[in-house]
């Protein structure tokens, strides 16, 4: 066996005998690593609330506002958060000076 035979061995081995280096990733962490620091699967977020039947949304009887959580409109044309959600259809529904979703959403 020459003397470079034997070195390429010896190298071939020490190489196949070391751990692989951890991966290093650069940047923002992202929401897999804090999900296993943390040691959880499951990430929560409110669900949606469903629209209301047809039936019951346009009967304008007994829809009165009342003040709940913040939370997005659910009316389609309006992007806003807000605090007032429909007694009756159980969803929040903009009713302020610039914005009355409310009236819109049951006409």
């Amino acid at each position: 066996m020459s003397l470079l035979t034997f070195r390429i061995n010896i190298a071939t081995v020490l190489l196949k005998s070391s751990p692989p280096p951890p991966i290093i990733k650069c940047g923002r962490p992202s929401l897999e690593s804090k999900l296993n620091e943390n040691n959880s699967t499951t990430i929560s977020r409110a669900t949606p609330t469903s629209a209301p039947p047809s039936s019951t949304r346009f009967d304008k009887y007994d829809h009165w506002p009342t003040i709940t959580s913040k939370g997005h409109c659910r009316n389609n044309a309006c992007n806003g958060y807000t605090r007032i959600s429909c007694s009756k259809c159980k969803i929040r529904l903009c009713l302020n000076e610039q914005n009355n979703c409310f009236s819109n959403y049951h006409n």
